[in-house]
């Protein structure tokens, strides 16, 4: 959890770390639309950050990732936000993530990503569901794997298209 303010700027500006603002605002805070301070960071954005040196945490020790799964999750964030994209929940569309090519202040985001284990086969209404679902919401599905044998991601878009 951050509170303060320029650490929370200090943090989109430096390290494309949106995380997610779950705070109300004193003057309306029973409106739901827009939150304010404190930030909670995902476990991904945490543990990139301690992974840099950036940040150190006070009290309870971080102890992430804890599941095969979680460890497969930090190295597809590490991956997405080593090639410059912001990244945030991809839940609200059905995904792991959701990459920006900017600020999400300033753009919209462009993919939605979806993990898929390595040599899973995926069914062919499955790919229609994806593909409609972005569709829908005007983004770009983006596959993504990891190979054991090479410790390399790989990455497939998925773009629906009429004919």
């Amino acid at each position: 959890m951050v509170a303060c303010a320029d650490d929370v700027l200090w943090l989109r500006t430096k390290h494309r770390i949106v995380g997610s603002l779950e705070g109300s605002h004193p003057a309306n805070p029973l409106q739901n639309n827009y939150f304010g301070l404190p930030l909670f960071l995902m476990p991904e954005e945490t543990a990139l950050l301690i992974e840099r040196d950036a940040i150190c945490i006070e009290g309870d020790k971080f102890e992430w990732p804890q599941s095969e799964r979680d460890q497969l999750r930090f190295k597809l964030f590490k991956d997405l936000h080593g090639r410059g994209f912001f990244v945030t929940q991809g839940i609200k569309f059905g995904g792991e993530y959701l990459l920006y090519p900017g600020d999400p202040l300033r753009y919209h985001s462009s993919h939605i990503v979806s993990l898929v284990d390595h040599g899973q086969t995926v069914a062919a209404r499955e790919l229609i569901t994806l593909g409609r679902v972005c569709t829908a919401v005007n983004k770009i599905r983006l596959l993504s794997s990891w190979n054991p044998h090479t410790d390399h991601i790989t990455h497939i878009t998925l773009n629906w298209s009429g004919f």
